[in-house]
């Protein structure tokens, strides 16, 4: 079918929106132009588009749950998604939920919104395909804030997430989900994406290990993400030993399609066999400006601070150390999150100018959302969009670019610091779970600044690609507090055993 050529309308109208200021005679000139490219056009839409790898597999899409098979809201949809002919075994029967932005073939997948109520992909995230080969089962795909554009895990079209500690306070999110089905057994392994924290905020609050790997360490091909620059995907478990596991499966060079966010060649090592126990060999830095923020409680500081303790009397070298430029983290990240995934959005969560595979059914799918359904949009992205389009043309992206040059100078602060020791150490959330979020329209302020005052740590590890992981420590009045641990880049072995080791230890 040929592509539909330009009108003289259309031209009119581009020239004015682009400030062009075209003449009558410069827009007949390109009206004949314009229509004379698009046989190229036409050319092209003729051509077959490269497959991208679908695994062999028995494939039920499932359903959605009843709320007694659900209670506490953690699943979009069981369903059961196995290899025909698994590589080999590293999980073997293992039931494992995906966020609703991971795509499995045959399997709908919403984002948590509504504008993508009807979107079934075709093809398997890379993740996917590896958990498959490796023999997994896909059971489960688990609830998201809408387009998780929230860390407290309540924007869902489902409906919020609701804490396995205490129902009547958030899960946390935006992969409130995989907290939710790793913490209760409704999977034995989850996956989570993560671009502020949305791995580790749901399990500092709801309890559970949340690892987010070195930026690039796992394919992000065929996850619907943010940025490019901040989209992590990776573990959500009950122990540090089962991350380890699922990691080792996920890691890797994506062997079917470039992704821009990953290097050419990845070392891969044996995870779990990095679960040594011991720390006595490590130096561990306490971020001294990830306590005592503005959103901070006292108790969750005084927790962290001896969860720091027993990583020393466990042998560790464990000094406090200041770090400045950490308070940048909420101003820069908020620029590039903002800005950066919104824009995504309305490319189809797609980004020009990289050699990644593009999902053309899903570009196609969001690009007409947004045209026709933009009003369902939660209030949290509505808030995104607004300021996008605002800082957008209003000061030509430059603050954009400001907080991107400036991620480059904190990822080189913590560079220093990691000269010196090993890992650092902080409070994943400055707080424990929020209570009860009121809905958009009884309490709309409300439901937005609650959505985002968790990040303030977080953050900062998307922004700079080190890899971090939370791990439960010591409660504050019945609900869980997380210790976050950082490393490295691409010594995600070493944050793990640490973590491992702080976990046995208690």
């Amino acid at each position: 079918m040929a592509v539909r050529r330009l009108s003289m309308e259309d031209i009119e109208c581009i020239s004015a929106a682009r400030g062009l200021d075209l003449s009558e005679v410069e827009r007949d000139d390109y009206l004949a132009l314009c229509n004379g490219v698009l046989g190229g056009y036409d050319a092209l839409d003729a051509l077959p588009e490269p497959s991208y790898p679908v695994i062999a597999a028995v494939r039920d899409p499932g359903y959605r749950p009843t709320r007694d098979e659900d209670p506490l809201n953690g699943v979009v949809r069981f369903c059961e998604v196995r290899a025909v002919a698994p590589s080999d075994d590293a999980l073997s029967g293992l039931r494992i939920g995906v966020k609703d932005t991971v795509a499995v073939a045959g399997v709908p997948m919403s984002c948590g919104s509504r504008l993508l109520y009807d979107y079934t992909p075709e093809i398997d995230a890379t993740v996917v395909r590896r958990i498959l080969n490796a023999g997994g089962r896909i059971t489960a795909t688990l609830n998201t804030d809408d387009f998780a554009f929230s860390g407290a895990g309540h924007t869902s079209v489902y409906g919020p997430g609701q804490n396995p500690a205490n129902p009547g306070h958030a899960a946390g999110g935006s992969s409130c989900g995989p907290a939710i089905a790793a913490a209760t057994g409704l999977v034995d392994i989850a996956l989570g994406g993560d671009q502020g924290g949305s791995i580790r905020i749901p399990a500092s609050w709801s309890g559970i290990v949340g690892h987010k790997p070195t930026h690039g360490l796992v394919p992000y091909t065929g996850i619907v993400g943010f940025d490019q620059t901040i989209d992590h995907i990776g573990p959500m478990t009950r122990t540090v030993e089962e991350a380890a596991l699922m990691l080792g499966v996920i890691a890797g060079v994506d062997d079917t399609a470039i992704d821009p966010r990953q290097p050419r060649t990845i070392t891969v090592p044996d995870y779990r066999a990095a679960l040594t126990g011991r720390v006595d060999d490590l130096a561990i830095a306490v971020i001294e400006d990830g306590f005592g923020t503005p959103d901070s409680m006292a108790e969750v500081d005084d927790a962290v601070r001896k969860a720091a303790r027993v990583l020393a009397d466990a042998g560790a070298r464990v000094e406090s150390v200041s770090l400045p430029e950490h308070a940048w983290t909420v101003p820069i990240w908020n620029a590039v999150a903002i800005e950066g995934g919104v824009d995504s959005f309305y490319h189809g969560h797609a980004a020009y100018q990289t050699k990644g595979h593009f999902n053309t059914r899903l570009m196609s799918a969001m690009r007409r959302a947004v045209k026709t359904h933009g009003g369902d949009f939660s209030a949290t992205a509505k808030l995104g969009v607004l300021l996008y389009h605002y800082m957008s043309d209003q000061y030509d992206g430059v603050f954009y670019g400001k907080a991107q040059n400036l991620a480059r100078q904190l990822t080189a602060a913590y560079e220093r610091v990691f000269a010196k020791y090993d890992l650092v150490l902080m409070p994943t959330t400055p707080q424990i779970a929020h209570p009860a979020i009121p809905d958009a329209v009884s309490d709309r302020r409300t439901h937005i600044t609650q959505a985002l005052n968790m990040v303030c740590n977080t953050a900062a590890f998307d922004l700079t690609g080190h890899p971090a992981i939370s791990v439960p420590c010591h409660g504050v009045a019945g609900l869980p507090v997380g210790l976050m641990l950082a490393g490295r880049q691409f010594h995600d072995d070493m944050v793990l055993r640490a973590a491992h080791a702080y976990q046995t230890a208690g």
